[in-house]
């Protein structure tokens, strides 16, 4: 896996990933619950009641715990678009939360062979490498996401 970040003056970031899995597998792992349930969650969180309606205007949301505290934090949102193995687009805020305005994260798949490269990006929100943020907090999710395709423990 390999790993590169663009960022901009403007409230949005990139991840970008390449993992050795076909676009088949890491598009599966990014639209069904049992899969998101496994690794969708930064460092030292669980994820909880994890409901995904993949279709343009189907809603998502889930719950991650804090390991720690037990803090909650309810998530969810809209598909806009929904491009099988090489799109997917949709808002990312609070469950149940009017789409106008909300951050969006579009996700593009990229076959490299028998890799995908992956590019996470998220409009809506600063973020930096060491923000202990929401970029920290979605690079540690890729980081698990990585992990859950190579069948590795996840942090």
């Amino acid at each position: 896996m390999s790993t590169s970040t663009t960022a901009s003056k403007s409230s949005e970031f990139s991840i970008t990933r390449v993992f050795d899995a076909p676009p088949e597998l890491v598009w599966r792992a990014w639209t069904e619950e049992a899969e998101l349930a496994q690794w969708l969650r930064p460092f030292g969180v669980s994820t909880e009641t994890v409901s995904f309606d993949v279709r343009v205007g189907g809603r998502y949301s889930y719950t991650m715990t804090n390991d720690k505290t037990g803090e909650t934090f309810p998530t969810g949102g809209e598909f806009l678009e929904v491009n099988p193995m090489r799109r997917l687009v949709f808002t990312w805020g609070e469950p149940n939360a009017p789409i106008d305005g909300a951050p969006v994260i579009t996700l593009t798949l990229t076959a490299q062979g028998d890799r995908t490269e992956l590019v996470f990006h998220l409009r809506g929100f600063d973020g930096k490498p060491g923000d202990h943020n929401v970029y920290d907090g979605w690079d540690e999710a890729l980081t698990n996401f990585g992990r859950h395709l190579a069948g590795e423990e996840l942090r």
